[in-house]
């Protein structure tokens, strides 16, 4: 209770946990614990210490409760019974116990024991340990270990609030976002400087769409478009900073000079997979009657203020400065040059991949006639 509050990481914690449980003569082979959460990904979450393997963290996603490996466990059980669960392990029916409890017969362990780990919320999560001594758990074990759970759910509870406050930080506004406002960027104006170039695209007849699509369509469409461009930037470094309408907005920082040229690349190639990827989606899309997915896309570079701003009691991170807007504009021209991706002429001066101009065009908004460009082979 004194040391626990200090460890934030969960295998730490179980690791010294079961440290001290054995040096008491607990005798435990394997402890674990199993959290619900909020995600629209992950249904729950949890770490397990063996002897053998140390201390591990697994995720399990939504639909997993409707698994063969759910369905009779004793992770259902408890969920559902809302009290303890024990089975020693010499007299197994291969008809009704779950196969779990096989496996840890056969990795050597005679007794196992799963409870209720009640948080503060009032929200019932899962705790268990195995043993292999020969005589089991006895009942004063069994009573400890209740206890026990009950002294180890406030750690716990404040790792899994902190896990789930990333995550939902993660998922809605971003890693790079989430990390500074957990780091105390939470007033109006605070922000810093960045280089980076910039991703904006557009779909293409958006409007018209929306208005002839039913509404799931719609969904399944901005979907499929917002994943696979996500997907293809984030496997290069590229960070969403926001979806406006049908509109992505995404940054690959550039964190020192020397980084320029390779950061325009990954960019480059970001967004050469993205069509890619886009168009294998559209190849399914035909074949199912539905409309296919069009977009244009801008790539520049430059430096900007990336800064929380709003109302008093509305704040949002946001990047304020030229080389956005020039980016925004660089993709409006991409219908009159004829090809769906351009970019501006000095991100193209830093990729070494060949590109061709694609005319030059007044940019609204920005003073001056500019010369884009596109990849030369095409897409």
């Amino acid at each position: 209770m004194l040391e626990g509050r200090h460890v934030g990481d969960p295998i730490a914690l179980l690791d010294a946990l079961a440290a001290r449980l054995n040096a008491s003569g607990a005798r435990i082979e394997r402890l674990g614990f199993t959290i619900r959460t909020i995600h629209p990904q992950i249904l729950a979450w949890g770490c397990y210490w063996s002897r053998r393997e140390g201390g591990r963290i697994f995720s399990g996603r939504h639909g997993t409760q409707n698994s063969d490996a759910y369905i009779g466990s004793p992770v259902q059980f408890v969920y559902e019974q809302r009290r303890p669960y024990r089975r020693r392990l010499d007299a197994l029916d291969e008809q009704t116990d779950p196969a779990l409890l096989f496996e840890l017969r056969a990795e050597g362990m005679t007794d196992y024991f799963a409870l209720p780990l009640w948080l503060g919320s009032g929200e019932l999560n899962f705790m268990t340990t195995a043993t292999a001594a020969a005589e089991g758990f006895s009942d004063d074990d069994l009573d400890r270990f209740e206890a026990l759970a009950n002294l180890v759910a406030p750690l716990l509870e404040t790792i899994h609030t902190r896990r789930m406050t990333l995550g939902l930080l993660d998922t809605f506004v971003g890693p790079r976002i989430g990390k500074r406002i957990l780091e105390g960027q939470v007033k109006r104006g605070d922000g810093d400087r960045i280089e980076a170039a910039f991703w904006y695209s557009d779909l293409r007849g958006f409007t018209a769409l929306s208005e002839s699509l039913p509404a799931a369509q719609l969904l399944e469409l901005l979907n499929q478009y917002f994943e696979n461009c996500a997907a293809a930037a984030a496997a290069r470094g590229g960070e969403i900073l926001q979806f406006i309408g049908d509109a992505i907005l995404i940054v690959f920082e550039i964190k020192q000079p020397a980084d320029e040229s390779a950061v325009c690349e990954d960019a480059l190639d970001a967004a050469i997979d993205a069509f890619n990827s886009i168009a294998v989606v559209n190849h399914r899309r035909r074949h199912a009657g539905l409309p296919e997915i069009e977009f244009g896309l801008g790539l520049h570079l430059g430096t900007v203020t990336h800064a929380n701003v709003g109302a008093p009691d509305r704040l949002a991170f946001n990047v304020v400065g030229p080389a956005v807007n020039k980016t925004a504009r660089i993709q409006a021209r991409t219908k009159d040059a004829g090809t769906p991706l351009l970019v501006s002429a000095e991100f193209a001066a830093l990729v070494r991949q060949p590109m061709r101009s694609a005319g030059r065009f007044e940019l609204r908004g920005v003073a001056g006639v500019h010369e884009v460009f596109t990849p030369e082979k095409g897409l």
